[in-house]
């Protein structure tokens, strides 16, 4: 299994280096998939997994590799989902930085115009904000380094 991690570790230093030299939507695009792996290596963490569940794999558990998709991956631990569920402000930074414009961050690598300033500084606030509460609650969840 791939060690999240440290992927989100270096693309959270990517989106910032990338951030803070003008390349926003690069940025966005590496934002939305630092927050990916942060939540993948909490859910491999959470509930000890060495592999996903898929249509050909039944490694006794029920958890499915969520892909990009940032909500389906926080549902993954209950607890976790809860705690988003009563901090309403998250879902607004979740819904920020996975859908920094119109597009999923995934599909902002086809992009070609540079944000306004206005929407790549809400999108940087969102991206921290989300960053510091996910690492805060993979804490009180009593997993990750």
């Amino acid at each position: 299994m791939e060690d999240f991690e440290a992927v989100y570790q270096e693309r959270m230093l990517d989106t910032e280096m990338l951030y803070h030299q003008e390349r926003y939507i690069a940025a966005m695009h590496f934002g939305g998939i630092s927050i990916e792996c942060l939540l993948k290596a909490m859910i491999v963490d959470f509930h000890n997994l060495t592999e996903w569940k898929t249509d050909s794999t039944h490694p006794g558990h029920t958890i499915h590799n969520p892909g990009h998709d940032l909500i389906k991956a926080i549902r993954t631990i209950n607890q976790l989902w809860s705690n988003v569920q009563r901090n309403p402000q998250v879902l607004t930074w979740l819904n920020q930085v996975e859908y920094p414009f119109i597009e999923h961050y995934i599909d902002l690598r086809y992009l070609g115009n540079e944000p306004d300033e206005k929407r790549h500084k809400e999108w940087f606030e969102a991206y921290t904000k989300l960053k510091i509460w996910l690492v805060k609650q993979s804490t009180f969840l009593g997993k990750l380094k």
